[in-house]
């Protein structure tokens, strides 16, 4: 059997995507009877060195995704004979003739429209369609299959729940000089409040500069570390940090590099999660792993994947954000959403993931289109 994979997130900027296809790549297990394999597709030649091997369909022109799997990507398939195709991102190229299964992580874009730009919505308008013409759709938690049933007109028998999981990398402590390192690039010492993760209208960062206010009144010394892309519509996190008087304390950085990933959210006091729509919440469960204390607003699927382990906020108040973040950071308090945290992390891996994701792929291609 020939899978195709479509993995055009692995050579691009790394995303929380990427990280998922690769992790049910690195823990695939062949299957006991017949040969497997597997070929990914690709939109150009990775900047760096790539564990997988990877079949580059070139595409000359701005603006990739989706224009390259609508177009280039199924001509690719067709000269490769595969048998199925695997694609990790909301949408399947239509026009190819061969049993597709798609994951769609979350439909925030049907949810709230007015989150997402005009580019966007065009973008992800061929999911719905993607979820019709595919075999299989998988889906990263229970919240998000609902969401599709209702929003995308889909049977519930066409979903598969496969859950993400938590590279063992997070569990271990980062060395002396990897924390040196992570602080002489934030350029502090202290203890810090963490946002990871994309700036977005649905995060509340600007809910998170308010709350953070409050706490600066009794932890003078702490710092707001605010790292993530903004996607609009994005708040000006700056300008609202000027409004509180809290620009001294507010460190941002759009992009984290690879290295210094685990020890943020090592050395991190509290991460702070203020999600309204999110389809998994996989960085809130790599602060668990990593023994951070996290804040989380109690919406969507974050509740399903969180469990007891964190504090929980049940409305948007800047005063009871401040208060939860003062709480988090007490050492006794601590210490005991850590080791919660921790046994929580401990039940996702990539292992589950994978074996709960191929055998779907595989059972699409005997299947047929």
């Amino acid at each position: 059997m020939r899978i195709g994979v479509d993995g055009r997130v692995l050579v691009h900027r790394p995303t929380g995507v990427a990280r998922y296809l690769k992790g049910i790549l690195d823990h695939r297990e062949p299957p006991a009877e017949g040969e497997e394999e597997v070929r990914i597709f690709v939109d150009r030649k990775p900047d760096e060195a790539v564990q997988h091997t990877l079949e580059v369909a070139p595409w000359p022109f701005p603006g990739g995704d989706p224009l390259w799997r609508q177009l280039a990507l199924p001509k690719a398939l067709t000269r490769s004979k595969v048998d199925v195709l695997y694609c990790p991102f909301y949408s399947i190229p239509l026009r190819a003739r061969v049993p597709a299964v798609v994951t769609i992580h979350d439909v925030s874009f049907l949810a709230h429209p007015e989150w997402f730009r005009r580019r966007s919505r065009w973008a992800f308008s061929l999911s719905a369609p993607s979820a019709r013409r595919a075999s299989k759709i998988l889906t990263v938690s229970e919240f998000s299959a609902r969401e599709i049933v209702a929003r995308m007109n889909v049977p519930a028998s066409k979903i598969v729940v496969t859950p993400l999981g938590v590279s063992p990398r997070f569990f271990a402590a980062p060395s002396e000089s990897e924390r040196r390192s992570l602080r002489q690039w934030l350029g502090c010492e202290g203890p810090y409040v963490l946002h990871f993760g994309a700036v977005h209208a649905r995060r509340h960062v600007d809910l998170l500069v308010a709350g953070f206010a409050r706490l600066r009144h009794r932890h003078r010394d702490a710092k707001l570390v605010i790292c993530g892309p903004d996607l609009a519509p994005a708040p000006d996190i700056e300008a609202a940090a000027r409004d509180l008087g809290v620009t001294d304390a507010l460190i941002r950085k759009t992009w984290v590099p690879h290295e210094h990933v685990v020890a943020l959210l090592h050395e991190a006091g509290v991460l702070a999660y203020l999600s309204s729509y999110e389809g998994f919440g996989l960085p809130a469960l790599e602060a668990l792993a990593a023994g951070a204390p996290v804040v989380a607003l109690r919406r969507a699927s974050l509740p399903e994947v969180l469990g007891d382990t964190c504090i929980w906020l049940d409305s948007l108040d800047a005063d009871r954000l401040g208060e939860a973040l003062g709480e988090a950071l007490r050492d006794d308090v601590a210490d005991d959403l850590r080791k919660r945290g921790r046994r929580r992390a401990q039940t996702f891996t990539w292992r589950r993931s994978a074996e709960s994701t191929w055998p779907i792929i595989r059972a699409a291609a005997a299947q047929g289109v």
